[in-house]
């Protein structure tokens, strides 16, 4: 009898949800300071990962949350990118 496929949880950095990798935005910090959001786990470098909505965005920016779970101060640059990207997400999730 065969197992059925583990699927991997990660909890968000501003809520605090535990749920399925897929359905949370992990955000990477590269060795060289970029940051670069998406999908999918496979970035290299530090990350984390936040639900995809913006009440979770805005509260993991608006302290040092995202900083602290990425070992990092965010520049300036990098803190307009991810409000940028905050700009695109729906208003709000239903468990985030």
């Amino acid at each position: 009898m065969t197992q059925p496929k583990r699927i991997p949880q990660r909890t968000c950095v501003a809520c605090g949800a535990k749920k399925d990798q897929s359905l949370l935005i992990r955000v990477v910090q590269g060795p060289d300071g970029s940051l670069s959001m998406g999908a999918t786990g496979r970035g290299q470098g530090r990350g984390a990962y936040i639900c995809p909505s913006r009440r979770c965005w805005e509260k993991g920016l608006k302290g040092t949350r995202l900083e602290h779970a990425l070992r990092s101060k965010l520049t300036d640059e990098n803190r307009a990118a991810l409000l940028q990207y905050v700009s695109t997400l729906k208003e709000s999730d239903s468990n985030g």
